[in-house]
């Protein structure tokens, strides 16, 4: 029963870099008073565990997550807090943003980037072969497999997709 207990609690994920930051952050400037004499726990990161399911935030989301940092407009409070988060806190300096909403709009942003990827490529070759300029078979390969290169490269940057996702995806 133990070895079963000690495999399940193996298997709960680490947190993020990015939350762990978050937290030390929070408990060394904004709650460091309040947690000053036991705070020592918050220091050996390899004990510490993640109860938030989910998948974990790409490259994307911990950029869009910076830039509400650093864009604190009341458009940004508007399209990125709700109700909920807004109740949360009394201190107008602090805003929690929803992670749904963050979600959404990477979501949107990587569909953009994704149709994009995919249509270039298309449109080229169309103007290409509308205009005569395009001179071989050799020009058309070197174009499509300079894109698919660029939309393998966005969907492993962009998203925690597995390699076997990517290949799919280009091979699509």
């Amino acid at each position: 029963d133990l070895l079963l207990k000690a495999n399940q609690l193996k298997a709960l994920e680490k947190p993020a870099a990015r939350d762990y930051r978050s937290v030390l952050h929070f408990m060394e400037n904004d709650g460091g008073a309040m947690y000053e004499g036991e705070m020592s726990w918050i220091y050996d990161k390899e004990d510490l565990i993640s109860l938030r399911p989910g998948r974990e935030h790409a490259w994307l989301d911990g950029m869009l997550e910076r830039l509400l940092k650093v864009c604190r407009c009341g458009l940004v409070r508007y399209i990125f807090c709700t109700a909920e988060t807004n109740a949360r806190t009394d201190n107008p300096a602090i805003h929690y943003y929803d992670r749904r909403r963050i979600a959404k709009c990477v979501t949107l942003l990587i569909t953009i980037l994704i149709l994009v990827l995919l249509m270039i490529p298309i449109w080229l070759l169309y103007k290409s072969s509308v205009n005569g300029t395009i001179g071989t078979t050799n020009d058309t390969i070197v174009m499509i497999l300079s894109f698919t290169l660029i939309f393998s490269a966005a969907l492993s940057l962009f998203t925690k997709a597995k390699r076997h996702e990517i290949v799919a995806a280009s091979a699509g």
